[in-house]
């Protein structure tokens, strides 16, 4: 099939602002896989049915019948024939979600468009893949806690020797710890001192990483000597912001 062996460099990543809520999560994702797959014609499953049949008998009979096994544990299937059961295990907010479907790749005409991790939340999708497909999922998601932010870096910069990367859906710092964007709650711009102020919601309901454990604190706060720098910077934690409704509040120079 044509661009079969082209990588895969998403364009755009879903974050989550659910603050531990495992339904809403459930929700948002299910709701944007479901639209990506509008757009798509083949889904490869990294999936247990065996896991699932403890459970959900049922739900994973209708999964073996649906799709073909390529691999060990990776099944296959065109979108229109798992469709409804596919449908139905994304639904679920039991462990199911997440352990027996371990990743969901989605393809059109040979081209990845969809890498879904259920266990780390990964959702990245190619824009070029699929035409709409971001529009599509955008739409999808406008009444979940949830959006789409273009998958590159919006900005970087150095305060104090330490290098920050603001890269959805982290913030990175000195690219050994990263912090996921989802429980940004507020952001403070103050002109005057070109300072950026930070505040997190408690409890972002995703497993911490062990580096997120045993690091550095979430940043809260970043002064700026350069003008030009800090206006970069503020934009992009607008755009962020924006994004996931999060509080903005802004202090104009006088």
């Amino acid at each position: 099939m044509p661009g079969q062996d082209r990588p895969f460099d998403p364009t755009h990543t879903l974050v989550l602002a659910t603050s531990g809520d495992a339904t809403a999560e459930a929700s948002a994702m299910a709701t944007a896989v479901r639209a990506v797959l509008d757009h798509a014609d083949t889904v490869t499953l990294h999936l247990d049915p065996g896991a699932l049949a403890s459970d959900h008998p049922e739900l994973a009979a209708e999964l073996r019948a649906a799709t073909e096994q390529v691999d060990d544990g990776v099944r296959r299937a065109s979108v229109d024939r798992v469709r409804e059961p596919l449908a139905a295990l994304l639904d679920l907010v039991d462990v199911h979600r997440f352990v027996t479907l371990e990743r969901l790749d989605a393809s059109r005409d040979g081209r990845q468009v969809l890498h879904y991790v259920p266990d780390h939340t990964t959702f990245e999708v190619d824009a070029t893949a699929a035409e709409g497909v971001v529009d599509a999922v955008s739409r999808a998601v406008a009444d979940e806690p949830a959006s789409l932010l273009p998958a590159t870096v919006l900005a970087d910069w150095d305060v104090d020797g330490t290098q920050y990367e603001l890269a959805p859906p982290s913030l990175c710092v000195d690219g050994a710890t990263c912090f996921g964007l989802g429980p940004l709650d507020r952001v403070a711009f103050d002109d005057a001192d070109r300072t950026i102020r930070l505040t997190w919601a408690a409890g972002d309901g995703l497993l911490a990483t062990a580096g997120e454990l045993l690091g550095p604190n979430r940043p809260e706060r970043f002064e700026f000597d350069s003008a030009n720098r800090y206006v970069h910077v503020a934009e992009a934690f607008e755009t962020v912001a924006d994004a996931l409704g999060a509080d903005r509040e802004t202090t104009e120079r006088r």
